[in-house]
C-alpha cells in the first residue's frame, strides 16, 4: 500500500475517533503531520498489514490441512502388488479345484469302462454257454435223426427188394437219397430196379453227386 493511500487511510480513522473519543477535528492535522514526520504511519500500516495478512496465511494453512495428503509412490505400487498376487492366487485355486474336477470326471469315466467290461464278457461267456447248448442239442438231434435212418436202412435192407420199392415210391426223394445213401450198393441197387423209372433215375442222380 502506497504511502498517499495510507494517509488517506488513516485520516479517515482519525476522523471516525475523534467522533468517537471527542477529540477536537482541529487537532488530526497537527497529530496526522507528527505521525508523517516520525514515520509512525508505516508502523502502524506495517501492523495492520501483518495483522490483515495473518488471516490469508491461516487461510492457507486451513486449505493445507484440508487437502488429502499424498500418497506414497511405494505404497500405491505395493498395494498394485498384492492385488494381482490375490488375483494370481484366485485364479491358481480355481485351476486347481478344475484339475481335481476333471481327475474325479476320468475315475468316473474308467470305473464305467471297467463295468462296461465285466458286463462284456459276461455276455460272451451267455453266448458261449448258449452255442454251448445249441451245439450240444444239435449233436443230439443229429445223433438221433442218424439213428432213426439206420433204423430205415436197416428195416429196408432186411425186406424183399420188391416190397421195399413199393414203400420208396411213396416216399419223396429227399427221404429216400438219406436211406439209399447209407444202404450198401447191393441192396440199393435191388431195390431201385423194383422203383418207378422216374423216380429211380432221380435217385441215382441224387446219389452220384452226393457220394463225389
Amino acid at each position: 500500500m502506497t504511502q498517499n493511500k495510507k494517509i488517506l487511510l488513516l485520516s479517515g480513522v482519525m476522523v471516525l475517533f475523534s467522533l468517537i473519543a471527542g477529540v477536537p477535528q482541529r487537532q488530526i492535522p497537527f497529530f496526522m503531520g507528527y505521525l508523517s514526520e516520525t514515520g509512525n504511519i508505516s508502523v502502524v500500516f506495517s501492523q495492520d498489514e501483518d495483522t490483515a495478512d495473518a488471516p490469508e496465511q491461516n487461510n492457507e494453512d486451513a486449505a493445507s490441512d484440508s487437502q488429502p495428503p499424498c500418497p506414497d509412490p511405494a505404497e500405491v505400487v505395493l498395494r498394485g502388488l498384492e492385488e494381482k498376487k490375490q488375483a494370481i492366487e484366485a485364479l491358481r485355486n480355481a485351476l486347481d479345484q478344475e484339475k481335481k474336477d476333471l481327475q474325479r470326471y476320468e475315475e468316473q469315466i474308467d470305473e464305467k469302462l471297467a463295468s462296461l467290461e465285466t458286463m462284456k464278457q459276461q455276455i460272451q461267456k451267455d453266448l458261449a454257454l448258449l452255442d454251448e447248448k445249441k451245439s450240444e442239442q444239435e449233436r443230439e438231434k443229429e445223433a438221433a435223426y442218424e439213428a432213426k435212418m439206420n433204423r430205415l436202412v436197416k428195416m429196408y435192407a432186411g425186406m424183399k427188394p420188391k416190397d421195399a420199392a413199393q414203400i420208396v415210391d411213396e416216399m419223396t426223394l429227399d427221404v429216400a437219397q438219406e436211406i439209399f445213401f447209407r444202404m450198401r450198393e447191393t441192396s440199393a441197387s435191388q431195390i431201385l430196379s423194383f422203383v418207378d423209372s422216374q423216380k429211380a433215375a432221380k435217385i441215382s442222380e441224387r446219389l452220384a453227386f452226393r457220394r463225389k
